[in-house]
């Protein structure tokens, strides 16, 4: 393995934060379904709001799945970390749109990030060997 490859501190930041977000994501949905322990979030009625919680759990998998793989360069890891960070920019764009940037200290963050790691992302493609010549 080249050196290039054998680490790449955008992919371990990338790698971590992802999961991060997918542990918090599932503390909370796990907490707020089984016991009721956290507030609502959002101000949106009860139905609307259990909608959230199974695309989260879902993008909570594929946040997961890109932790491993992207740390060991694998195209699945990397498909994964595309798939579960555009599922969580539409989330958070999704927030800022019911919200109107009321949670803007959750929402400006995870936003940036978001952005960056989809441009950083697709241009490190080639370490995972996708869509090269």
């Amino acid at each position: 393995m080249d050196k290039e490859k054998r680490f790449v501190l955008g992919m371990v930041i990338i790698a971590v934060i992802n999961l991060f977000v997918a542990l918090m994501t599932i503390a909370f949905w796990t907490g707020h379904l089984l016991g009721n322990r956290f507030a609502k979030t959002l101000p949106v009625p009860d139905n609307l709001y259990q909608a959230f919680a199974l695309p989260d759990l879902v993008m909570s998998a594929f946040l997961i799945i890109s932790f491993f793989g992207l740390l060991k360069f694998k195209k699945l890891g990397y498909i994964c970390a595309l798939i579960g960070v555009g599922m969580w920019l539409f989330d958070v764009l999704l927030v800022t749109g019911l919200t109107g940037f009321f949670q803007i200290g959750v929402v400006i963050p995870s936003l940036i990030f978001c952005l960056w790691a989809i441009f950083y992302l697709w241009k490190k493609r080639e370490i995972f060997q996708l869509f090269s010549n």
